[in-house]
């Protein structure tokens, strides 16, 4: 009886940790590690589900670049900002967003170049 109660636990474990899933990021574009000759006019990140953008930070040489996030906007599985005019460089996006589902929030980072002469 003990072993049958020990087993049944850890098959709800189990399945509760695989029904938990958490926003994960399936796809950026620009991809990350894209090397552009053309700046991009938007940032759009592809999620595994629904997800909320909560904060979005683009940086470059270390000075953050102002973008606007629409935090009242719904929970959508991808989520597209517009990005001001950009110069060479590399840039670092970090995000952060957050899961209607099951209330977590999921973080990450990625870098793309612009490589040619800017502006688009």
């Amino acid at each position: 009886m003990l072993k049958q109660r020990i087993l049944a636990a850890v098959c709800a474990m189990i399945l509760a940790g695989q029904a938990g899933g958490h926003a994960k990021l399936r796809s950026t574009l620009p991809a990350a590690n894209a090397e552009l000759r053309v700046a991009p006019k938007t940032l759009t990140l592809t999620f595994n589900e629904e997800a909320r953008l909560a904060v979005l930070t683009l940086s470059v040489d270390g000075k953050e670049i102002p973008v606007t996030v629409d935090r009242s906007a719904a929970a959508a599985v991808q989520v597209t900002v517009s990005l001001p005019a950009l110069a060479a460089g590399k840039y670092l996006v970090q995000w952060s967003a957050l899961s209607p589902k099951d209330g977590h929030v999921t973080r990450g980072a990625f870098s793309f170049a612009i490589v040619g002469p800017g502006g688009a």
